[in-house]
């Protein structure tokens, strides 16, 4: 009987990893329901996939957090033949911020935990085409609406000024030109 048990030792991994292949470092609009994947793979000290493994992904319990589809914040599958676990659906609060998902993958007794990070955001989630035109949007606003009020000020003092003797004149059209930033000396 002993000399069985390295036999059955050998068959069973005592060391377990977990890679995340997707979702890492993405960017979620919060309050929003999303169905971009996250995709973890368990493998085992060779680095040959783990299948059956017991995968749970869990949401933290408050601040930036959704639920799975389930309702709950934590999510338990299984790994398929390749050792990879993909969660496809969160509804998202709508609390901005980073969101840290915990991962745990258990089979045979062998444990593995990993931890990764995503973030929530206001509005629709940026993409890498236009985060500068999201960026530049307010700065442009704001100067926009800094001349008409300059230019509202300029005519509420002229009509208060204004000499009703006089023969009326129309004031001259404002006319705003393309505003010009300069940045250190000109």
């Amino acid at each position: 009987m002993l000399a069985l048990l390295p036999s059955l030792w050998a068959g069973q991994s005592a060391v377990l990893e977990i890679r995340v292949l997707e979702g890492e470092g993405a960017v979620q609009p919060a309050g929003a329901r999303t169905r971009a994947p996250w995709t973890v793979q368990v493998v085992d000290e060779t680095g040959r996939p783990v299948a059956d493994a017991t995968v749970t992904f869990r949401l933290p319990a408050e601040g930036a957090t959704g639920s799975f589809p389930n309702g709950l914040q934590t999510e338990v599958m299984r790994t398929g033949p390749d050792g990879r676990a993909t969660v496809r659906e969160v509804r998202w609060n709508r609390i901005s911020g980073p969101v840290r998902i915990r991962v745990i993958a258990a089979k045979n007794g062998a444990r593995a935990g990993a931890v990764f990070e995503l973030r929530l955001v206001n509005g629709p989630a940026p993409t890498a085409s236009h985060t500068s035109l999201v960026r530049s949007r307010p700065r442009w606003w704001k100067i926009g609406a800094a001349a008409g009020g300059a230019a509202a000020v300029g005519l509420a003092v002229a009509w208060a000024r204004r000499d009703t003797r006089a023969v009326p004149v129309s004031p001259p059209p404002v006319r705003i030109g393309t505003p010009v930033i300069t940045v250190g000396r000109p």
